[in-house]
């Protein structure tokens, strides 16, 4: 039967009953793969003029777990660049498969729902390793927002302390100078970028790490703030339009407190409500055309954002409602519109309802807010009209929300979903410790 298509990348009916196959082993990378694997990565390497430091890492070869963090599609060049050769298995969103599922897998890509409790990727993960092969996984889950490190969950480190291998690091910097989030149609080859690959487990070591000890090395080795890294190595970039986008994620202004009302244009970003303007400078630091500087850089603007979401969760008043459209994405042929819904975001997490085109029938995803850690986000998403939307996912299901209301910012809404999690999860560990000591 075919169906009305609602974009070039949408269609109408009802999903397909076939899903993309999550259990399905990895495919081995051939030679010829591995090959242009090595051609496209270097290539992409010369052109951000891109260098790889190695630490601690002579004899080390597959079997190990290669920890990346995730500054932007660029990361993929490096990465690839930093393991040419090596047989792989890559953790990827479903999105990623879209359209090329076959060519994805040859590539060595398994699937993973961002942000579930995805036990399948534990043992896949193990298997891989025991197999003799390199497991890369974005440790983050998502491009960062604004440059800097995201959310590493504990769990990373109750994994890696099960599977027994040397653990390795890549901190990638620049990339996001390079071709950032909120902007990803902008390359910027004037830059050239850097990466630091490090063993920073033996499997010795690691039997005799505590989780904690694991966790916290991890976070240290890929901890990186790439707008303080372009200044401190004054790395120039004169791209006129080098802060176009950015206020996707500066969204609130720090001069009159006033939020969804920042724009951008060229080298400046700037609120409509008040007036005031900064200009990105050529070293990523920020200069306010008149009155005070209140932030050097966008990380710290960042930084603050998150310290006011995190007071309105402290006060209660945090909430966010929303009419929403819809779209699914069941396998790697193409979204599928579902409907038109209501999208509520408050302290009990994610609840969305709301009747399906197709057959007038109910649909609705609700997600605790002790059950999601972190969120992904889409600024102008291609496959969506280029709308902002939020991506929500369970095991079986993978939902791309757009929101109607005016007032919807990706980046507000990330950065609540985490200190959400954290004040359920320090709540219920209070309450643990409370009823021990009875």
């Amino acid at each position: 039967m075919k169906y009305e298509k609602i974009s070039k990348y949408v269609r109408s009916g009802p999903p397909a009953t076939e899903k993309l196959d999550m259990e399905k082993p990895p495919l081995k990378q051939t030679w010829y793969v591995k090959l242009i694997l090595a051609l496209i990565a270097f290539t992409g390497k010369l052109l951000y003029r891109g260098k790889i430091k190695k630490v601690r890492m002579e004899g080390v070869k597959p079997p190990y777990v290669l920890f990346c963090n995730h500054n932007s599609p660029l990361d993929y060049f490096i990465m690839y660049s930093a393991t040419a050769f090596q047989t792989g298995v890559y953790a990827a969103a479903p999105n990623v498969f879209l359209f090329i599922e076959k060519l994805i897998r040859k590539l060595g890509c398994m699937p993973t729902r961002k942000f579930t409790t995805d036990i399948s990727l534990i043992r896949s993960t193990k298997r891989i390793v025991e197999q003799g092969n390199m497991m890369c996984i974005f440790v983050e889950a998502r491009h960062c927002l604004c440059g800097k490190t995201e959310v590493i969950p504990d769990s990373v480190g109750q994994m890696a302390k099960r599977w027994g291998v040397p653990i390795v690091t890549l901190k990638m910097c620049g990339h996001h100078i390079a071709n950032p989030f909120w902007n990803v149609a902008s390359h910027r080859f004037e830059v050239p970028v850097e990466a630091t690959m490090t063993q920073i487990f033996t499997p010795e070591e690691i039997k005799e790490a505590t989780v904690e000890e694991i966790n916290e090395k991890l976070r240290v080795h890929l901890a990186h703030d790439d707008f303080r890294w372009q200044s401190e190595n004054r790395k120039k970039l004169k791209n006129k339009k080098r802060a176009e986008g950015l206020h996707k994620v500066l969204y609130q202004c720090p001069a009159c407190g006033v939020e969804h009302q920042m724009d951008s244009e060229g080298a400046q970003v700037f609120c409509k409500a008040c007036g005031k303007r900064w200009t990105l400078n050529y070293y990523g630091e920020l200069e306010a055309d008149s009155g005070e500087t209140e932030f050097k850089f966008p990380t710290d603007w960042y930084d603050w954002e998150r310290e006011q979401v995190r007071a309105e969760i402290e006060s209660g008043n945090y909430y966010f409602e929303s009419d929403v459209i819809v779209d699914d994405l069941p396998n790697s042929k193409g979204f599928v519109r579902i409907g038109k819904g209501r999208l509520v975001h408050d302290m009990n997490g994610f609840s969305l309802h709301g009747v399906r085109d197709y057959d007038g029938e109910a649909f609705e995803m609700v997600i605790p807010a002790a059950g999601q850690y972190a969120c992904h986000v889409e600024f102008n998403h291609k496959f969506g009209n280029y709308r902002d939307c939020v991506s929500l996912n369970t095991l079986d299901d993978t939902w791309f929300v757009y929101p109607d209301a005016a007032d919807f910012s990706g980046t507000k809404m990330s950065l609540a979903v985490e200190e959400i999690f954290n004040k359920v999860t320090a709540e219920k560990k209070a309450a643990r410790l409370a009823a021990r000591r009875k």
